[in-house]
C-alpha cells in the first residue's frame, strides 16, 4: 500500500508528519487514546475506537456466516438483498461490487426502486436489514415492507430475514422476539467505519463474497499504519486532505480501477466525519477538474492527481478510515459525530406528522414544479439561471436527486454539463442515502454549497406496515424537509419535483444547457 505525492505537496506536509510523529498520533490511535481530538471530541471518541482492532479478530465471524450461507443456499436462498444506509450499505455495496459479487442493495423508499425488487420471486432472496442504531427510518420501513413481501408469497420470514445491529438496539429486542438470525456488530464502531465489522461482512458473506482475503489484505495494511513513522501512509494521506485547508476543501476524487462505488463509500466517510463547525472536507466523485486553491485531485498510479494510492479495498479501507480522522485532528473537529444529521429527521418528521395518512405530492398537477429559496417565483429556465449566477469562487454545486440511484449516468452527465458551464465542482448524491453522507457536510460544514434538488415522484408506492405513511410520503417529506434546513442555513437552493420522464429529460435539458 502506498501514497505517493507531488513534491510540493510532500514539502508541504513535513512538518505535520514530523509532529505527529513526535506526538505518536497512530500509536496512541490503534491504542485507543480518545483525547487526540480534543476535550469537546472526549466522550464520542472514547466509545468510537474499536474499528481500529486487527481485523483479523473477525475471523471467527467468518465461518458464523459461512455456516449460515451454507444453510440458506440448502434451502435455495442464493440472492441477497440488503437494506441499510450509510455506512451500512455504501460498504457492502463496494465490496461486492468490486468482487464481482451480486448484491442487491435498498437503500431508498423510492418506490420505483423498490418495485421490481418486491415484484420479484422471493423463493430465492435472503433479506439482511441493517442498522447500528436500529432505529433508521429508511432501513425501519424496508424490514416491514420486505417482512409483507415475504408473507404475501408465502415465505416465512424467520427463515428469511437476517439482522445485523448493535447489541440492545431497538431492532436487537425486536428481531429476537421475532425470531430472527441475529448478528451483533461492535457498538465501540461508528456507522461509516463499519465496513470492515458486521455491518460489511455478513451481507458480503452470505452474498458469496471472500471474506478471509478482504480481512488478510486490510490486516498486512493494519500494522503499517499504527508505525509513528513520516512514511505511515494514513498519515501522509490525512495531512495531504487537510493541507491547505480551510481554504482548500475539496478533494476532487478520481475513479479507483477494479473498486466500482469506492468513491460513493469515501465520500461517506470524509465528508460525514469531517464536515461541521463550518469546517470540513468535501470529497467529489468523479470530477473532471484539476488541482486549484481549493481543489485537490487523489487517484490511483497513472490518473491526473496530486495523489496517488495503490493498495487492495480492505488495505485502503482502513488506510482511508486512519487518514479521515487524522484529517480530522487537523481541522480540530470531532471526526465521530454528526450533529447535522438531526436536522433533516426532525423537519422530515414534522412534515410526515401534519400529512399523516397521505401520500405526499401524489396529486398529478403540472409535470414540473419549482421552488426556490432566494426567488419568490420565475419558470425553471429563469430560476436556474437566477441559481446559477449565485455560483462563487469558492462554491460547490450539489445536484440532489430524490430518484432512482441505478439511473444514474444520466445525472452525471449533468454534473459534468454543470462543472463545464461553473468551472466549479458538482457533487451527485441521491435521496435519501445522502441524508447520511454528504447531508451532515452540506449543513455543518463550510456554507459553500449551491444546491440543486431535484425530485422523481415515484409511479409505484407502498404501504409501510403500522406507518401512518407511505413510502411516497416519506420520500417527499424527507426531500423537503433537507430543503427547509438547506434554506435556513442561508445557501441557495432550488427544488424541481417531476411527475414524468419527459419533464425528467426537460429538466436535464435545461439544466446541461444553461450558462
Amino acid at each position: 500500500m502506498i501514497v505517493a505525492l507531488e513534491p510540493s505537496l510532500e514539502q508541504g506536509i513535513g512538518s505535520v508528519l514530523d509532529t505527529a510523529v513526535a506526538q505518536r498520533f497512530a500509536s496512541r490511535l490503534f491504542a485507543k487514546d480518545p483525547t487526540l481530538w480534543g476535550q469537546a471530541a472526549l466522550n464520542e471518541a472514547s466509545i468510537r475506537l474499536g474499528w481500529v482492532d486487527d481485523p483479523q479478530a473477525q475471523r471467527a465471524l467468518v465461518g458464523e456466516i459461512s455456516d449460515l450461507r451454507e444453510a440458506l443456499l440448502a434451502e435455495g436462498a442464493s440472492r441477497v438483498i440488503l437494506c441499510g444506509m450509510g455506512g451500512s450499505s455504501l460498504g457492502p455495496e463496494v465490496m461486492c461490487a468490486s468482487a464481482g459479487v451480486p448484491l442487491v442493495v435498498i437503500d431508498t423508499t423510492h418506490g420505483d426502486v423498490l418495485a421490481p425488487v418486491l415484484g420479484s420471486d422471493l423463493s430465492d432472496a435472503v433479506v439482511v436489514v441493517s442498522s447500528k442504531s436500529g432505529g433508521t427510518v429508511e432501513t425501519d420501513s424496508a424490514r416491514r415492507i420486505f417482512e409483507k413481501a415475504l408473507m404475501d408469497q408465502g415465505l416465512c420470514p424467520t427463515s428469511r430475514i437476517v439482522v445485523v445491529t448493535d447489541p440492545d438496539s431497538p431492532l436487537h429486542q425486536e428481531s429476537v422476539a421475532s425470531g430472527y438470525q441475529v448478528f451483533l456488530a461492535n457498538p465501540s464502531v461508528g456507522g461509516r467505519y463499519s465496513a470492515l465489522t458486521a455491518f460489511g461482512l455478513v451481507p458480503c458473506g452470505l452474498a458469496g463474497m471472500d471474506l478471509v482475503s478482504l480481512l488478510d489484505e486490510a490486516h498486512q495494511a493494519w500494522s503499517t499504519l499504527s508505525m509513528d513513522a513520516p512514511s505511515n501512509p494514513g498519515l501522509r494521506l490525512g495531512a495531504a486532505l487537510a493541507n491547505g485547508a480551510p481554504e482548500r476543501n475539496k478533494i476532487l476524487l478520481a475513479d479507483a480501477p477494479g473498486m466500482p462505488g469506492f468513491g460513493d463509500w469515501v465520500e461517506q466517510l470524509v465528508a460525514e466525519s469531517t464536515g461541521k463547525d463550518g469546517r470540513g472536507l468535501l470529497p467529489v466523485v468523479g470530477s473532471g477538474l484539476r488541482d486549484s486553491d481549493d481543489c485537490l485531485t487523489v487517484g490511483s498510479v497513472g490518473s491526473a492527481a496530486s495523489v496517488h494510492i495503490t493498495g487492495g479495498l480492505g488495505a485502503q479501507m482502513l488506510l482511508w478510515e486512519v487518514a479521515t480522522v487524522f484529517a480530522a485532528a487537523q481541522l480540530g473537529v470531532n471526526p465521530f459525530d454528526q450533529p447535522n444529521v438531526e436536522s433533516a429527521k426532525i423537519a422530515a418528521r414534522e412534515l410526515l406528522s401534519r400529512e399523516a395518512g397521505h401520500t405526499a405530492d401524489s396529486d398529478p398537477r403540472e409535470a414540473m414544479s419549482v421552488w426556490a429559496s432566494f426567488d419568490d417565483g420565475g419558470s425553471p429556465e429563469t430560476l436556474i439561471e437566477a441559481l446559477l449566477r449565485l455560483v462563487g469562487p469558492s462554491s460547490y454545486v450539489a445536484l440532489c436527486v430524490f430518484g432512482d440511484s441505478a439511473e444514474q449516468a444520466p445525472w452525471r452527465a449533468v454534473a459534468t454539463s454543470l462543472e463545464q458551464n461553473t468551472n466549479r465542482p458538482v457533487t451527485v448524491g441521491f435521496g435519501p442515502r445522502f441524508l447520511h453522507s454528504t447531508g451532515q457536510f452540506h449543513k455543518g460544514g463550510p456554507a459553500e454549497g449551491v444546491f440543486i434538488q431535484i425530485v422523481e415522484v415515484p409511479t409505484a408506492s407502498f404501504e409501510i406496515p403500522g406507518r401512518d405513511f407511505d413510502c411516497t410520503g416519506l420520500l417527499v417529506a424527507q426531500a423537503r424537509g433537507d430543503a427547509q434546513v438547506i434554506a435556513e442555513s442561508g445557501q441557495p437552493i432550488l427544488s424541481i419535483t417531476v411527475r414524468s420522464e419527459e419533464a425528467r429529460r426537460r429538466v436535464r435539458e435545461l439544466l446541461s444547457s444553461t450558462t
